[in-house]
């Protein structure tokens, strides 16, 4: 038997990075009875929102992100112009992390920040926190959930990658 080894100047982030998706991609697809979770949290103009206040009964891709998650980073800008060529779906984005430095959510100053950083521009945002996300059963992130109409999960994709993305064109296309 042969190992395949891999050089890297950062071998534990190498890694970490393939344990992450080993775990994670085998992450089953919830039931079809399964519906949107309750998150609750500030949309960015400060005022108390909930992920089921802001859902409109269409079919919504919820995307659970965090500003310093850096598959997220990549994420946001194909999930924008995934939003812009399908208007009659709606995107919802949940930033789902405590602030490790005040042991709460972030600020909306902080979301809006680094949105403003990247030249972002989200519909609709909820800022939760880790404690949220977790109780809505999203262990990792980016988490993606695609929801129909009726406000139940069809497909939860753990991770940016390939194959995510590539069902969540197919749901849109559907």
């Amino acid at each position: 038997m042969k190992l395949l080894l891999i050089k890297s100047e950062k071998p534990l982030r190498v890694f970490c990075s393939i344990v992450f998706l080993a775990f994670f991609s085998l992450a089953p697809a919830p039931a079809a009875s399964e519906t949107l979770p309750n998150i609750v949290g500030r949309a960015l103009d400060g005022q108390l929102t909930s992920l089921k206040r802001a859902f409109e009964n269409k079919p919504t891709v919820v995307n659970f992100w965090w500003v310093k998650c850096a598959p997220c980073k990549k994420e946001l800008p194909d999930l924008i112009a995934k939003s812009e060529a399908h208007p009659d779906v709606d995107f919802i984005y949940v930033h789902a992390e405590t602030n490790a430095k005040t042991k709460s959510p972030y600020s909306t100053q902080e979301v809006d920040a680094f949105l403003k950083q990247r030249e972002l521009v989200l519909g609709k945002v909820i800022i939760g926190n880790t404690q949220s996300r977790l109780s809505a059963g999203v262990e990792a992130l980016p988490t993606t959930l695609l929801v129909d109409r009726e406000g139940n999960v069809e497909k939860k994709l753990v991770g940016f990658t390939e194959e995510n993305t590539a069902q969540i064109k197919k749901w849109l296309m559907e």
